[in-house]
């Protein structure tokens, strides 16, 4: 309980204390107070709204009892919302990002999927109650270095066997040998018709990459071109530390533009940012730097991670 000044009258501002002292610390019904009071039961539950407005009353809930606090991160990175999973693991945060999406989608949304182990994770977390019929577009396309189940088309087909509704397949490689080949397949129907999907996308879920050498993309890119031994520095755009899909940021959260944007096919920098929702979800320490880079810069409006990920952003973030 929390006393503010208050433009009332001290009478009045004793009552609003009083009825709240019942209420919250003593867990009276409002008949009871209404009896002990002398007013009318309408009237004590004007006084707890009126308390409330006042701040003589702040209320607090945690997601789950005994759990730590991590309000106080979540305003630190400046996202709408942070949910932090107790225990440690990309399955700990492919549940959460389920419920998550559960509590989220309306019926009838488009949602955009990444890939990547986490979002499998998450995908094979969604278990809904009902039939959500939603549409869910692929957001990169095919990296099958990383293997079906992880790959973009493949997911999305089995969040929509899990939710119904329909599924988009984006029929391209997230990464071709060069700029021809990359506006001719945009130019093929059925990859078009996915690519303008994006724009009607509310909701993203997006895996948060680590730019290495054993980035799925850079992967890609060297095996498209042919150049197996080829360095990832030479391929990755210079100073990113973050992806999303296709795409990478530097350490701000700044789009990092090379090259290489002329060989991906999937949704850009300039779409992504249209999308409303846009929800992070991660893993691990060694996503630590990525994560931050992609807070900075706005890119993400919710964050989903395991506890261990969460107390790394805290100290990264305490002198901040």
């Amino acid at each position: 309980m929390l006393l503010d000044m208050l433009d009332t009258e001290p009478a009045e501002t004793d009552l609003l204390v009083r009825a709240s002292r019942l209420y919250y610390l003593e867990e009276r019904g409002q008949a009871e107070i209404a009896r002990l009071l002398r007013i009318s039961r309408p009237g004590v539950s004007r006084l707890l709204k009126r308390a409330r407005a006042a701040r003589i009353v702040e209320i607090r809930v945690r997601e789950t009892a005994g759990v730590e606090d991590w309000s106080g991160l979540e305003r630190r990175l400046g996202v709408k919302e942070l949910r932090v999973a107790p225990e440690a693991g990309i399955e700990a945060v492919g549940r959460l990002g389920a419920q998550f999406l559960e509590r989220t989608v309306r019926r009838g949304d488009v949602i955009g999927l990444t890939a990547g182990t986490t979002l499998s994770a998450f995908v094979q977390s969604v278990k809904p109650a009902r039939p959500l019929d939603l549409e869910i577009v692929p957001l990169v396309g095919a990296l099958w270095d990383t293997g079906e189940d992880f790959d973009g088309s493949f997911l999305c087909q089995e969040l929509r066997r899990r939710t119904g509704g329909t599924h988009r397949v984006l029929s391209a490689p997230a990464v071709v040998r060069d700029e021809r080949l990359m506006r001719s397949l945009r130019l093929e129907p059925r990859v078009q018709s996915v690519v303008e999907r994006y724009g009607a996308v509310r909701c993203a879920f997006l895996g948060i990459g680590v730019v290495s050498a054993a980035h799925p993309v850079a992967v890609a890119a060297r095996t498209a071109a042919g150049s197996a031994g080829g360095r990832a520095s030479k391929i990755l755009p210079r100073g990113a530390v973050a992806s999303v899909g296709c795409l990478f940021f530097d350490a701000e959260g700044r789009p990092c533009a090379s090259p290489l944007d002329r060989r991906t096919i999937g949704i850009s920098h300039d779409q992504l940012k249209m999308v409303p929702l846009r929800v992070g979800l991660a893993a691990g320490t060694k996503k630590l730097d990525a994560t931050l880079a992609l807070v900075r810069g706005r890119v993400l409006d919710v964050l989903i991670v395991d506890a261990p990920l969460a107390r790394s952003l805290l100290a990264a973030t305490s002198d901040e």
